[in-house]
């Protein structure tokens, strides 16, 4: 899992598309409320809940997107983050990553037969071939070991969020960057999502220059 880190080290390097900045992220009061489509008629909600801040089943975190402050180098936007993932957008740049052929460039981490790709499923977003070098150079877990890949697709999977529990005091958080999938429905009522998962299908080693 890849949120292209950079550091001050890197000044000329740009921020990339999906990085959070500092003022970009707010506290909104959590509750759960009465849902008769929920499986067991409880949901995570904001207090002042409205329905753009629900999507595939489960409760979004609420970020700006005005990118202003410090750019918060190991945290991602979540908004920017699920928008590079349906739309395929790139993650360094935000512009289109399909190609002429329609394949989609997507790096990753490490070889998929040792990450969480294996299992079906990844939260970094693609990377459009222009920016793919500077992704290489930006992010320290790509210097350690990235693999280059086109992609023939990639479909929803789950979301990496918090878990929440109702109490008499209110909603009480009891797992952190857990990994809930689209069909886990009660679980999914019950978190907080912070990045969209997708499963990639027709990998392709990309040849790439480095």
């Amino acid at each position: 899992m890849s949120s292209l880190e950079q550091t001050a080290r890197t000044p000329r390097l740009r921020v990339p598309y999906i990085t959070a900045y500092d003022e970009e992220i707010v506290a909104h009061p959590l509750t759960f409320v009465w849902s008769p489509e929920a499986t067991d008629g409880l949901k995570l909600s904001y207090v002042d809940a409205v329905p753009q801040d629900s999507m595939l089943g489960a409760l979004w975190s609420r970020q700006g997107l005005h990118r202003r402050g410090r750019p918060e180098w190991k945290l991602v936007n979540s908004i920017r983050q699920r928008n590079a993932m349906l739309r395929l957008l790139c993650q360094v740049c935000g512009e289109s990553a399909v190609g002429p052929d329609g394949r989609v460039s997507w790096v990753l981490a490490d070889d998929p037969d040792d990450t969480s790709t294996s299992k079906g499923y990844t939260n970094a977003p693609p990377t459009c071939a222009a920016c793919i070098p500077e992704a290489l150079v930006a992010c320290p877990r790509l210097r350690r070991g990235a693999a280059v890949y086109t992609v023939g697709s990639a479909e929803p999977y789950g979301v990496l969020g918090d878990f929440w529990r109702p109490t008499r005091h209110g909603p009480v958080e009891t797992q952190r960057n857990a990994v809930v999938p689209l069909d886990a429905f009660w679980r999914l009522e019950y978190t907080l999502a912070k990045q969209l998962l997708v499963v990639l299908d027709d990998l392709r080693p990309m040849p790439l220059d480095r």
